[in-house]
């Protein structure tokens, strides 16, 4: 199975704790039981949340550096036929015995917007909506909004910047536009419709995946030079931002900005919150556990490397969802992590269909404490998929 470093974990919440301050290989086992399983209804569970903070901690179990997998025998199924000979003097009875095949599902596509198949055909998502909490720190309130993100293949006007300040026109180029529109239920400071779009020469993943990248502003670095950035447009109560890179076209201009770049520093806050749930979600590499177990019969599995880093997790078959006129099976989960060493904890529940990339549902607490001054930050962030559109690949 693949594994994320315990390493990678302690970046994953520096970077959190990093960006909060907007506000001030082991051994593992895992077990499968099979079962027969019936989804016939629509399933989705919203998880009421309080302020409370859980008490789970992972345990570790094990004293060996090798890794093993149980599991057990699918249960046998007998058909039996019957054929019925007429003879005149007896009447025989032939029984024979076959096994029903188990249903299998990886979820090999967790949080990757590449094309991914559904009955033999490649599919790309369009379009998706999630609502959306978090909760930067245990005494904060929970913010919640509604992230919509969509995607397209359109052309821009592109500008670029010559060494006196003078405004160069490099013409219209076509790019993939990654749209998010991030409606306010209850934010910091956000109170009307925030759009932005960013541009690419080609596609990348990674936009479309996150509402929005904190660290973009790299992208207009003098040494950065990747050429595949080639703007993004704010759009909030009537100010507009744009910003556009000359570098995929020509090297020897600078970044080209238009419209008030002061108009959205209020909101800076907010922006960093949107990030902030997001990171601590789709970085953390609980995903990648499923990508080779069966999770349409319940599982669950514990790893440690001796060390004082340990996780264990579980899944179950639970129900179905509709999306984009098509029913997908469903899988509740559950999981814990803890890193002693770095004084990081974190667990998460929630909803995925091993057919789709995006979770359906998915909530989690994510620990951290200062090692100077002991104290200890909880993070709260909540998803939940409300609208999916999906295309196939070369339609």
């Amino acid at each position: 199975m693949k594994r994320i470093s315990y390493i990678g974990i302690a970046l994953v919440i520096g970077l959190i704790l990093v960006v909060s301050g907007c506000t001030g290989g082991g051994t593992s086992t895992t077990q499968a039981t099979t079962t027969q399983h019936s989804t016939t209804t629509t399933h989705t569970t919203t998880t009421e949340h309080t302020s409370a903070i859980p008490t789970h901690s992972p345990s570790s179990t094990h004293s060996t550096s090798t890794s093993s997998t149980t599991s057990t025998t699918p249960s046998m199924t007998e058909t039996y036929t019957s054929t019925t000979q007429t003879q005149t003097t007896s009447t025989t009875t032939q029984t024979t015995s076959t096994q029903t095949p188990v249903e299998e599902a990886f979820w090999k596509y967790a949080w990757k917007a590449a094309p991914f198949e559904i009955n033999g055909k490649k599919y790309l998502i369009s379009y998706y909506k999630y609502k959306y909490k978090i909760q930067p720190n245990q005494s904060a309130p929970i913010y919640e909004y509604i992230i919509e993100k969509s995607f397209e293949k359109t052309k821009v006007h592109v500008y670029g910047q010559d060494m006196s300040g003078n405004k160069v026109d490099i013409g219209e180029k076509e790019v993939y536009a990654y749209k998010t529109v991030v409606t306010p239920v209850k934010g910091a400071a956000l109170d009307d419709v925030l759009t932005f779009t960013i541009w690419f020469v080609s596609n990348n993943s990674q936009a479309f995946i996150y509402p929005w990248d904190v660290l973009w502003m790299g992208y207009l670095s003098p040494y950065n030079r990747d050429k595949n950035f080639v703007g993004m447009e704010f759009g909030y109560k009537g100010e507009k931002l744009l910003i556009t890179s000359p570098l995929p076209y020509r090297s020897d201009l600078f970044p080209y900005f238009e419209g008030n770049q002061e108009a959205f520093g209020d909101i800076a806050e907010d922006l960093c919150y949107l990030y902030m749930g997001w990171v601590a979600t789709t970085t953390f590499g609980i995903w990648y556990e499923w990508s080779d177990v069966n999770v349409l019969i319940p599982q669950s599995g514990t790893w440690s490397d001796m060390q004082g880093h340990s996780w264990e997790w579980s899944t179950k078959p639970d129900g179905t969802v509709e999306f984009s006129g098509m029913t997908f099976k469903l899988v509740d989960f559950q999981w814990k992590y803890k890193g002693t060493a770095e004084e990081v904890s974190m667990n998460g529940r929630g909803k995925f269909s091993p057919y789709l990339p995006l979770p359906i549902e998915t909530e989690g607490y994510f620990s951290s404490k200062d090692s100077e001054t002991g104290k200890e930050t909880i993070i709260y962030a909540y998803l939940k998929l409300e609208g999916l559109k999906l295309e196939k690949v070369g339609e």
